[in-house]
């Protein structure tokens, strides 16, 4: 039996890749030589690690050191190289968007996360945050621009298209925060690393679903995806590229061949041939009533439940002979 030829080439922010795999920001992409391993191992494109503005008078030197990892990342590999950015102030959004794609950066990914515990800002501030944002990083350079955004919106669908009107090329969902602990010893926060699992692509995975074809933007999954078919549901929903870390983190870069390997088997098992061709067609079209579609999966969800054969705690709990005085 002839095997059938995959194609797993995609297009994210204009840029066409040899697979939707990305590895997203993280220490392993400090490193050139990791970045060509990366390459090696078959990445459709890879996300340098954040570069921070701490403050941006603060941050030149550390932003000259980014910018020359930019030219020697592109000096040894031919995937593009897009430049991650976290800044505080208008500012340093320009300036150093600015700088990034001098250097040479194919897209830049803007890590945007406004925290804000006053009840005197509203959501509308915050929004227009993001938006202004991205205006003027837009207006500065000439690449394509990315937006990292966290699912903390009131209406997801408003803000997507409000960062494509304010020149935006594409959205990573979802930005995913370290939140600390409490240490009881020491009593105060406790920082421990805690990696993605598997459970929480859930949420960009509907996410992606509902905003395609809503906002025509470059749709990229993040967070949970740690397999094949987790790749090829994000495609399937609507998303052109998918950002890995977690997974890299545990097992390794060479690990990027056994997820590659792992989607050719489950296109092969549920016969895509294409994941540019399959890309959308399970996702949700605009509907007039979106809150119906909630409702229906809600009631879904419950009949689930209802076939579960749950224990009775009294099947654990030993009852006693007597009743205590």
């Amino acid at each position: 039996m002839k095997k059938r030829a995959l194609d797993i080439s995609t297009t994210y922010l204009g840029l066409k890749l040899r697979s939707p795999l990305i590895p997203s920001a993280s220490p392993l992409s400090e490193h050139t030589d990791a970045i060509v391993e990366m390459e090696n191992c078959g990445a459709g494109a890879v996300v340098l690690h954040s570069l921070f503005e701490n403050p941006y008078e603060l941050g030149k030197r550390n932003a000259e050191a980014y910018a020359q990892e930019i030219i020697r990342a592109k000096e040894r590999v031919k995937i593009p190289i897009i430049a991650s950015l976290s800044a505080t102030t208008l500012e340093g959004w320009i300036n150093l968007s600015a700088h990034l794609a001098q250097a040479g950066a194919d897209a830049l990914e803007l890590n945007i996360y406004h925290l804000s515990l006053s009840p005197e800002v509203s959501s509308s501030r915050i929004e227009n945050y993001y938006i202004e944002t991205v205006q003027a990083v837009t207006a500065a350079v000439k690449i394509p621009v990315a937006v990292k955004i966290p699912p903390f919106f009131t209406n997801l669908a408003y803000i997507s298209k409000a960062l494509e009107e304010a020149g935006a090329a594409g959205l990573i969902l979802f930005n995913r925060f370290y939140q600390p602990d409490i240490d009881l010893l020491s009593m105060g926060p406790g920082y421990t690393l805690r990696l993605s699992s598997g459970a929480e692509n859930r949420l960009p995975l509907r996410w992606i679903s509902l905003l395609y074809r809503q906002a025509y933007l470059s749709l990229a999954a993040s967070t949970g995806i740690r397999t094949g078919p987790d790749i090829l549901k994000m495609v399937l929903c609507g998303a052109s590229a998918t950002q890995v870390c977690s997974i890299l983190l545990q097992r390794g870069i060479p690990w990027l061949r056994i997820l590659e390997q792992d989607l050719r088997q489950a296109m092969n098992v549920f016969n895509v041939s294409s994941l540019k061709e399959a890309r959308g067609i399970l996702s949700h079209r605009v509907v007039n009533d979106p809150q119906e579609i909630e409702r229906e999966e809600y009631q879904k969800a419950l009949q689930g439940y209802s076939r579960i054969d749950v224990p009775s705690w009294r099947d654990e709990v030993p009852i006693c002979a007597q009743t205590p005085p």
